[in-house]
């Protein structure tokens, strides 16, 4: 499926997420430029383990409802044209909960330009109106330390003000500590089940661009070739959200109201064929295996939905 135009115009809908962005980076550059904080020595010892406390109050806010334009193209460019008819689609939660996720993260102790997004739950308890103001509340529930790595999880509850809660939605993002990394032992892989392909995307050079356009995320590894090629990654990949975006809008409507899935490998821009892949058959609680796998059947996303 083609993409299609994403016009640079919807730039002017982004300027929560660009201001954001701004700010992580300066925050980013005054802790390499000053001595570390006290309290940030206490709390990071780099062979810390276990649960950290850190007393940060949720924060709560009230939006506008994504524009028009904004939600067409995003729509569009997930290929779910034709769905979402007077709703906004529930992924689409990267767009107006990444400027509060990053307001927390920045009273966190930690350097947040390597943060990565390792995965993402999601509960969708209702629809959410298209032409509706936004009632938003995102809080961090919980902060690990574990084989060199902070783990955060950031919940984030999308609402009206008639329906407090519509979707539910966790990041569980990873950043790495000071000192010498630890490497953890690598989980056992379950059996695989018996799979079934529901469809297949592919991603174009550009969807990375043109999924920052829609979201505000214009993290480089994304969209500029000469940094993405100087990063971990080795060259431009998709954000994670629109991997998920575009893998479960291969799914029929209404196949889930919950899923869990975690990013294992990030999709390369341009991509061959990804096949979106369920399980045949559901557990004894109903959910079904989900993966996104590429060439020699390599697992870009996996996790389970019902």
């Amino acid at each position: 499926m083609t993409a299609g135009v994403v016009p640079y115009s919807l730039l002017r809908h982004q300027g929560t997420m660009l201001r954001a962005s701004a700010g992580m980076l300066l925050q980013a550059a005054g802790r390499v430029l000053l001595p570390p904080r006290r309290e940030v020595v206490d709390h990071m010892p780099p062979s810390a383990h276990g649960t950290q406390r850190h007393a940060i109050a949720p924060i709560g806010r009230r939006i506008d409802a994504p524009p028009a334009q904004l939600v067409g193209h995003y729509i569009r460019w997930c290929g779910a044209a034709g769905r979402y008819d007077g709703e906004l689609p529930p992924h689409m939660v990267s767009q107006w909960s990444l400027p509060l996720v990053s307001a927390l993260l920045m009273q966190l102790p930690y350097r947040l330009t390597g943060i990565i997004n390792q995965g993402v739950s999601l509960t969708v308890h209702g629809p959410l109106p298209r032409a509706t103001p936004l009632v938003l509340r995102a809080s961090v529930e919980q902060v690990t330390h574990a084989d060199g790595w902070a783990r955060i999880v950031v919940a984030v509850v999308t609402g009206t003000a008639l329906q407090a809660c519509l979707v539910e939605t966790r990041l569980h993002l990873r950043v790495r500590l000071p000192g010498a990394r630890v490497a953890a032992a690598a989980p056992a892989r379950p059996p695989d089940p018996e799979w079934r392909t529901a469809g297949t995307w592919r991603a174009e050079a550009g969807d990375g661009l043109r999924f920052a356009l829609l979201t505000g995320d214009f993290n480089p590894i994304h969209w500029c070739g000469p940094l993405a090629r100087r990063s971990l990654f080795g060259g431009l990949v998709l954000h994670g959200f629109g991997s998920l975006a575009r893998s479960v809008e291969t799914l029929a409507p209404g196949s889930y109201t919950e899923l869990d899935v975690r990013f294992l490998r990030p999709v390369a821009l341009p991509s061959g064929a990804l096949s979106v892949q369920l399980a045949q058959q559901a557990d004894t609680d109903g959910w079904r295996a989900l993966r996104l796998a590429g060439a020699n059947d390599t697992v870009h996303l996996a996790g389970r939905l019902r």
